[in-house]
């Protein structure tokens, strides 16, 4: 016979030692916790090891003998964060590289000469990465003095102004040159001798007995000057061919470069050799409990005593019930990103904050999923902007309508759009490729839009995996708009199996987020002529104004969604009028969020010089602009190309006058990639951020 008695008190014995064993942490503990950035340049990870998780991806990359050079993964998917790792824990062994070559180099040939592969065109650009990457590390082996300038090999020292002179930039520059002159000019012996100097610098380097690590050269945000070219596009297949090379013949360079997962299926499609470079991808894939650890470590980064991980932790932070599961409900709004569940937990501690609440309850939940949702909207159009252009027109449109459709329903929504005038004149490149239900639906299941229901149950595009597999879709699938996106686009939760003719499509205004007084036609058209106007504008004195009034328009059709109040800043300079211009910081996360928390910036001041060399003076009239009112931050816009030394000693002298105050320089370049971007629907700030990172570096 059961002891009902004896049951009991061993039940509430268990309970006991559970309640003692548990954590008690302070009643604001939710104040207490910074759970960081979603952009991982900005964010705590970068100071606090004990942050990063450690996935298959991050293994391969420690492993220097794995093969894999490639790390392929969606905007916040992680790549670099393990480029931060990487050189945390190998700190004497890494290279960050962040090049603009793929905007510089002009290819001395029609591109259709480099698109095959075996070709000599193809060869020669493949051979110039390849020697500028093994010169970079050497620099590198220079630098840390594991080897020595007295005792260098024959074509290592032949080599020397190339390594200790130039930027990994200028020596491609400088080797294309080179190389393409001997090519163009049939002088097949000098070719083959620069063909082979690649060969010859690694068969020196791999000689070096002392040499027991290998340098790894960290090729990240290759997309930070990417105008989305097919010669950019070329370049960067160069580049990948090269790296692959390096890793089968070279024990000392370790090339591994991250690329976004649109641009690397763009290079799959453009490359007839591909093959060679799969077996040396690893994409980026996240685990549920690996995206739950990263969310946890987060969380209990601030107290002493620290709740488990693996669930437990997060049961201190959030509530649940036993229709309410906290876990799934933030996973099934996410697609599967670390950013993704940094931005929402974020944002859903914002609101528990708010309403006094000491657990992030289910309310605070889906209020942050609104927040959220509009963000990832807007981000989704960005991110694939530069494959397809506008596709936030496309997007936009499934506004109020339903969350599921059948393929009747996707046929009577294209049918809607092959009549709009907006798509037809933005999106004309790449939509009319897509116009079948099925052709459609492979697009957007790709880019995590759209998921596959059927027999009641949905799949989603798994973050971190190829599409090659041809899609599952029979006659009674239906068609489901991933939750992350539902309530940025007030959709009904019914399912859509026809669209009436009087059924109305919305496609302005909700992810293009225009400036004020700006309709989407005149928007573009403006930030066109803007552009036109600025590669047409003459230097020096006769074309000063308009290049004031030029940034100052750049400022207000780029920059809107986190500078206002746009004004002139005038002064008189020899009896001429000198526009500068001051914008309102109001950012609220991102790159201009940063520069207003680490400078106190409230205020931008925008100096605006229209001559392609900075001088002495321009400097010093920044002095005056930094100051704890209005913040320590300037920007100086030329109209010249290069970075010059002297410039950053200029900078750094401010620094130090100004307790820490910095001047970022942007040229002509600068602003025609900022314009570019929008032209084509992209409202991005990684490209600026990347100038300032540069920047930072060298002062």
């Amino acid at each position: 016979m059961i002891n009902i008695n004896l049951i009991k008190l061993t039940t509430d014995i268990i309970l006991e030692l559970d309640n003692m064993s548990r954590i008690t942490l302070p009643k604001n503990a939710l104040e207490k916790i910074k759970i960081g950035q979603a952009f991982a340049e900005y964010d705590i990870i970068r100071d606090d090891q004990n942050l990063f998780v450690t996935t298959p991806a991050t293994l391969a990359a420690f492993s220097h003998d794995a093969g894999k050079c490639f790390f392929i993964g969606r905007r916040g998917a992680g790549k670099t964060a393990i480029t931060y790792e990487l050189q945390r824990k190998f700190p004497n062994n890494t290279i960050p590289i962040t090049p603009h070559i793929f905007d510089l180099l002009s290819l001395p040939l029609e591109n259709e000469e480099f698109k095959d592969t075996r070709k000599r065109a193809f060869k020669s650009l493949m051979h110039t990465m390849e020697r500028a990457l093994i010169d970079e590390a050497v620099r590198h082996l220079l630098e840390t003095k594991k080897i020595s300038l007295n005792n260098l090999p024959t074509t290592i020292s032949k080599e020397r102004n190339l390594i200790e002179d130039c930027s990994f930039d200028q020596r491609i520059l400088n080797l294309t040159e080179e190389i393409f002159d001997a090519y163009s000019k049939s002088q097949d012996k000098l070719w083959l001798r620069q063909i082979n100097r690649s060969r010859d610098l690694n068969n020196e380097l791999n000689s070096f007995g002392n040499i027991n690590s290998p340098v790894l050269l960290l090729i990240d945000r290759l997309d930070e000057a990417w105008d989305g070219s097919e010669t950019a596009l070329i370049c960067l297949m160069a580049l990948m061919h090269a790296s692959v090379r390096l890793f089968a013949e070279s024990r000392v360079v370790r090339p591994y470069i991250f690329i976004r997962e649109n641009i690397y299926e763009r290079i799959r499609a453009l490359d007839n050799e591909f093959s060679r470079l799969e077996t040396s991808v690893v994409f980026l894939d996240w685990s549920d409990s690996k995206l739950v650890e990263l969310v946890e470590r987060r969380l209990v980064r601030p107290f002493t005593a620290k709740p488990k991980l693996g669930g437990e932790a997060w049961s201190y932070f959030f509530e649940d019930n036993e229709s309410n599961q906290s876990i799934n409900t933030v996973l099934r709004l996410c697609q599967h990103r670390p950013r993704d569940l940094v931005m929402l937990t974020s944002y859903a501690i914002d609101s528990a904050i708010s309403n006094g609440n000491q657990k992030i309850s289910a309310e605070d939940i889906e209020t942050a999923s609104k927040r959220y949702s509009t963000s990832r909207l807007k981000d989704l159009g960005d991110e694939f902007a530069e494959n397809y252009p506008n596709i936030a027109l496309v997007l936009e449109s499934f506004y109020g309508l339903g969350n599921e459709y059948t393929v009747v329903g996707i046929e009577d929504f294209i049918a809607k759009l092959l009549v709009d005038e907006k798509i037809k004149k933005y999106c004309n490149s790449w939509f009319y490729n897509y116009t079948t239900s099925f052709r459609f639906v492979e697009l957007f299941f790709s880019i995590g839009f759209l998921g596959l229901k059927r027999k009641n149950k949905t799949i989603f595009k798994e973050t971190g995996k190829e599409t090659n597999a041809k899609l599952p879709i029979e006659s009674d699938t239906h068609f489901v708009i991933h939750p992350t996106y539902q309530p940025a686009l007030n959709l009904r939760p019914i399912l859509i199996q026809q669209l009436s003719s009087d059924t109305h499509i919305k496609n302005e205004g909700l992810l293009e987020d225009l400036p004020d007084n700006y309709r989407l036609d005149s928007y573009k058209e403006e930030l066109k002529d803007t552009l036109e106007k600025l590669q047409k504008l003459p230097l020096g004195h006769p074309g000063a104004s308009d290049f004031e009034e030029l940034v100052g328009k750049i400022i207000q059709l780029c920059f809107f969604r986190s500078l206002s109040n746009v004004q002139p800043k005038c002064r008189t300079v020899e009896g001429a009028i000198i526009r500068d211009w001051v914008a309102s910081n109001r950012a609220q996360a991102g790159f201009w969020n940063m520069i207003q928390n680490k400078y106190g910036a409230t205020q931008i001041i925008w100096e605006c010089k229209n001559y392609d060399t900075l001088k002495s003076d321009d400097f010093h009239q920044m002095n005056y602009y930094l100051n704890d009112s209005s913040g320590n931050f300037a920007v100086i816009v030329f109209r010249g190309e290069e970075l010059k030394d002297s410039y950053f000693n200029h900078i750094r002298n401010i620094a130090h006058q100004n307790r820490g105050g910095m001047v970022l320089i942007l040229t002509q370049k600068d602003l025609e990639v900022f314009l570019r971007q929008a032209i084509k629907g992209m409202a991005k700030e990684s490209h600026i951020q990347d100038r300032y990172d540069f920047h930072v570096r060298q002062i």
